[in-house]
């Protein structure tokens, strides 16, 4: 058994791994192409599964414990009332609604605490309340909800049923605009943080949408970026940021200063482990085979993030089908 004290920590030595939750599956206890990770009002995790075009069952989301025991799962692969396609990432309310952005049919569906379908509002477009593309959400002041719409390159605020309330940004690299802009994460003063994908560099507004500062660029140094996705803000206002296409988490603090890079490094999951245990031969071809496993236990594709009260780190690492855990120290 490996103790606390043994598990590695990050590059600046400010987190310490802690565990995964993962398996590549089309149903049950797995996960395909996680691409949205967060914790619900009940304190479980929600990983929102993309899976691909010859995988379409592998559509759905999926609950579990935050130690890695699978509950249940819900959605599936569709364009009809409470299905979606492309989902790029789930966001709760304050009564505990569950909000999925589709890229697909450009739209964001609502789903009861029972996880039962609700209600859907969006539309393909460019006018108040429509969406390109949408990707990024979240709740901020006002119980407005915050969507990134990624191909109108900009960001909207909503009311919860999805009433226009305001918009900002154009496409352009100058302050305030984007280039595909991603991720989103609002901060416990409700300043807003983007990440600007195609311009390498996140973002930060006010509210209402004023710019206040910048930081990244292209490259794969500390502090640039390849393409950055996912971001979250702790309560110490740290910033996180996925590095997409640098294969990392880069953390930064609340002026944009570089802080530390969490690499991956995953080890076997429970769910893994289960899967061995019950095929033998499995096991005994991977001892046989002639591999390098240390690439395998860092990140490929990191694209969500989350960070919750206690200060654990959970990241969806998609293209290897798993959650990574870190712990803040």
């Amino acid at each position: 058994m490996t103790t606390e004290a043994e598990q590695p920590v990050s590059t600046q030595g400010f987190y310490r791994y802690h565990d995964v939750i993962g398996l590549l599956s089309p149903a049950g206890p797995g996960f395909s192409g996680p691409v949205a990770v967060t914790t619900g009002p009940d304190g479980m995790l929600y990983v929102a599964n993309r899976a691909n075009p010859k995988q379409p069952d592998g559509v759905r989301v999926s609950r579990c414990t935050t130690d890695g025991d699978y509950l249940d799962q819900f959605g599936v692969w569709g364009e009809g009332p409470g299905e979606f396609i492309w989902v790029t990432d789930i966001a709760f309310s304050s009564q505990g609604e569950i909000y999925l952005a589709d890229e697909h049919s450009h739209r964001i569906s609502v789903f009861g605490a029972d996880r039962q379908f609700i209600r859907a509002f969006g539309g393909h477009g460019s006018g108040p309340g429509e969406l390109d593309r949408p990707s990024g959400l979240e709740f901020g002041p006002g119980s407005n909800l915050y969507v990134v719409d990624t191909l109108n390159h900009r960001v909207q605020a909503l009311t919860a049923n999805g009433e226009f309330v305001s918009k900002w940004g154009a496409l352009g690299d100058a302050e305030g605009q984007f280039n595909m802009p991603w991720g989103i994460a609002i901060d416990i003063s409700g300043d807003v943080y983007v990440t600007d994908w195609r311009n390498d560099r996140v973002q930060k507004f006010d509210a209402e949408g004023n710019f206040l500062m910048a930081f990244g660029a292209s490259g794969g140094d500390e502090g640039q970026f390849n393409r950055p996705n996912g971001i979250a803000v702790d309560a110490d206002g740290d910033i996180y940021v996925c590095d997409w296409l640098n294969d990392r988490v880069q953390v930064f603090d609340r002026t944009g200063g570089f802080k530390d890079v969490l690499i991956g490094h995953s080890g076997m999951s429970k769910w893994g482990q289960t899967l061995l245990d019950a095929n033998p031969d499995i096991e005994r071809k991977l001892e046989l085979a002639v591999q390098n496993i240390e690439p395998k236990r860092r990140f490929y594709r990191p694209v969500s993030i989350h960070v919750d009260k206690n200060g654990k780190v959970y990241v969806a690492d998609c293209y290897r089908h798993r959650v990574q855990i870190y712990q803040k120290l």
